[in-house]
């Protein structure tokens, strides 16, 4: 009876490890680097419910601001970063610097 009890209490502890393991998804991330008076990569392709994150690695401040207003990172000096869960699929998201219009890069958003 001991032995039977002792396997029905292991066989919980497994599957509740088993479904905590297989409920956990690791979220994508993609980093973008600011540095050069521009966006490296400048321009690129994530699935919906990536994380974007920009890393000012300048001398300077700059922004990563989308043209539709969508995210704005704020004024991020050197060293600082900005994170952003892109949600939706099917666009592509223009940005820019506030601080240098010349910058630009764009993050489309696939299934």
């Amino acid at each position: 009876m001991k032995r039977l009890l002792f396997l029905a209490a292991l066989s919980i502890v497994a599957v509740l490890m088993f479904a905590s393991v297989a409920g956990a998804q690791k979220q994508a991330t993609k980093t973008v680097v600011i540095q050069g008076f521009s966006f490296h990569p400048a321009h690129i392709t994530v699935t919906r419910g990536t994380k974007v994150t920009w890393i000012n690695k300048d001398m300077t401040k700059h922004t990563a601001t989308a043209n539709n207003g969508a995210f704005d990172s704020g004024v991020l000096r050197p060293g600082q970063s900005y994170s952003h869960t892109f949600k939706t699929a099917g666009r592509t998201n223009n940005y820019h610097c506030e601080i240098h219009p010349s910058m630009m890069g764009s993050v489309t958003v696939k299934r």
